[in-house]
């Protein structure tokens, strides 16, 4: 089954928004902008995202999956269906078990690299797998994963700047709709493997 583009685009949103959620944090943390440390910022969760999707893309074409594409073509599709299901309804049980968590603001002077690198792996998780779901799917890899880092970069960017300027309070929202957007792009694979799109 070839995913189309569109198709991509709504699941490389839904991965920005966990992005735009951390980095929201982060601006929000910010006594000033500075380009240097916020292109770094940029980079390091759009790497993270980019090098995701490559790795689940890899583990998909194991000879053990990719070998047996053809002939179990339903069974991959169901997998990314399903794959995409638990990743979005993690991102909003995410957001809902920490939606009554306050959230502390506390203005730092300093970039903690150690920490967003951890935050940039902990959202590049939701990448893999995306990333083997788009394996399956037989996506084109360049396409996928050049639309993920512009989508990450820009979600990345605005996350910062919106987090600056308003505060972090919609982080958890932002989580919540990402897996929702998500889990509409599981029920479009379905639909469209089904032939009622």
């Amino acid at each position: 089954m070839d995913i189309r583009i569109w198709e991509i685009l709504i699941i490389a949103a839904g991965l920005s928004l966990d992005v735009f959620a951390y980095t929201l944090w982060k601006g929000a943390m910010l006594l000033r902008l500075e380009k240097g440390p916020i292109t770094k910022i940029v980079l390091l969760f759009t790497g993270f995202q980019m090098g995701g999707l490559l790795l689940g893309n890899a583990i998909a074409a194991i000879p053990a999956f990719s070998g047996r594409l053809e002939e179990a073509g339903r069974l991959w599709t169901m997998a990314a269906a399903i794959i995409f299901f638990v990743t979005g309804g993690v991102m909003i049980l995410k957001a809902v078990l920490k939606k009554k968590e306050k959230i502390i603001e506390r203005a730092q002077d300093r970039y903690n690299y150690r920490m967003i690198t951890l935050w940039a792996f902990i959202t590049c998780l939701d990448a893999i797998l995306a990333g083997i779901s788009f394996g399956f799917l037989t996506a084109t890899l360049l396409g996928t994963v050049l639309m993920t880092g512009v989508t990450t970069a820009a979600a990345a960017l605005l996350g910062i700047f919106c987090g600056y300027r308003f505060g972090c309070s919609p982080k958890n929202t932002m989580v919540g709709i990402g897996g929702a957007i998500i889990i509409i792009g599981g029920v479009d694979v379905l639909l469209h493997y089904y032939g009622v799109l």
